[in-house]
């Protein structure tokens, strides 16, 4: 869906939302986007990127964003591209699903501005601000979880490893797209510095540019740091799991012992070998005694020195 507003007495904000064909035949032909911006702009995987056409004077940057649809309470982190397209006074915005941050962050920088109306690059600055400011939220969030899960590491189900390995998975994905974004800013960076660009931003549009670059890189660092806590937990799960299989394995081993003495003692009274006794009343309480002795002192020894259960280990 393309929708176009005007803000303020100039500038024109074309606003597209789960595009379709006839939304980028439209780009295309009304606004003249390149054909290689759109190509980009049709895949919902694209990585984070700044191209700038240099016949048409026309710039993209494409962020990756959390997706509207993604909840706080989750888990699993959803990430979704959005595009920036930068014509003059017009401001393409291409994304999968409408948000209220976008329009908040917009009219908050209408507001601080006043009479002299923001120009596009300076509303895609403030919108991947806001932007930003969620990932903050989905780390701290995320965090939680973890802090939730780790009270259980003494005895973790099924459901809760599950859980810790999807934070972690989220954790890298957070990572990931804070880093794409970080590179796309800086790549706009370096375009402002080069002389194709030096007229385009001025001196607090950089700014606001130095802190967007600033704000990525906090993300990042943040993502990467609460990662590595979920791997340390991660990996005391994996020990714990560990040790309880090998705590296992040695009780049943020490019982698999005990509990074959019998099977030993009484296999000889089955077998044509002259043993004590044999043929008397007697065969069978000294076969049931000559078998429960030996095991007897055998689990009398080993629960002496604490070796029979789970939690004399």
């Amino acid at each position: 869906m393309l929708i176009t507003k005007t803000l303020g007495d100039a500038l024109q904000w074309v606003r597209v939302t789960a595009p379709t064909d006839a939304d980028f035949t439209t780009l295309t032909e009304q606004y003249h986007v390149p054909h290689r911006f759109i190509a980009h702009l049709r895949s919902t995987k694209t990585r984070a990127r700044f191209d700038y056409d240099i016949d048409q004077k026309f710039g993209m940057c494409i962020f990756k964003v959390l997706a509207v649809d993604d909840k706080m309470d989750s888990e699993q982190v959803k990430t979704t591209p959005f595009a920036f397209l930068l014509l003059g006074q017009t401001l393409v915005t291409v994304t999968q699903a409408a948000d209220d941050t976008t329009e908040s962050a917009i009219a908050t920088e209408y507001k601080h501005h006043g009479a002299a109306a923001p120009s596009p690059t300076l509303l895609m600055l403030a919108v991947m601000t806001a932007q930003n400011s969620r990932y903050f939220d989905r780390i701290n969030a995320l965090d939680d979880l973890r802090a939730e899960l780790e009270r259980y590491k003494t005895t973790p189900t099924n459901a809760q490893i599950v859980s810790l390995a999807e934070v972690s998975k989220s954790m890298v994905y957070l990572k990931a797209a804070a880093s794409a974004n970080l590179i796309t800013a800086r790549q706009l960076q370096a375009g402002v510095d080069s002389d194709e660009y030096a007229d385009k931003l001025p001196r607090h549009e950089r700014y606001w540019l130095r802190n967007l670059i600033n704000e990525f890189e906090q993300a990042k660092e943040l993502a990467q740091v609460n990662g590595e806590i979920v791997q340390q937990v991660t990996d005391t799960y994996a020990n714990l799991l560990d040790k309880n299989l090998n705590t296992t394995m040695w009780i049943m081993t020490i019982w698999s012992l005990a509990l074959a003495i019998p099977p030993i003692i009484s296999g000889f009274y089955g077998m044509n070998v002259k043993l004590p006794i044999l043929g008397g009343w007697l065969d069978w309480p000294f076969s049931i005694l000559l078998s429960v002795i030996p095991a007897g002192l055998l689990i009398w020894r080993l629960g002496h020195r604490k070796n029979l259960s789970v939690k004399d280990l």
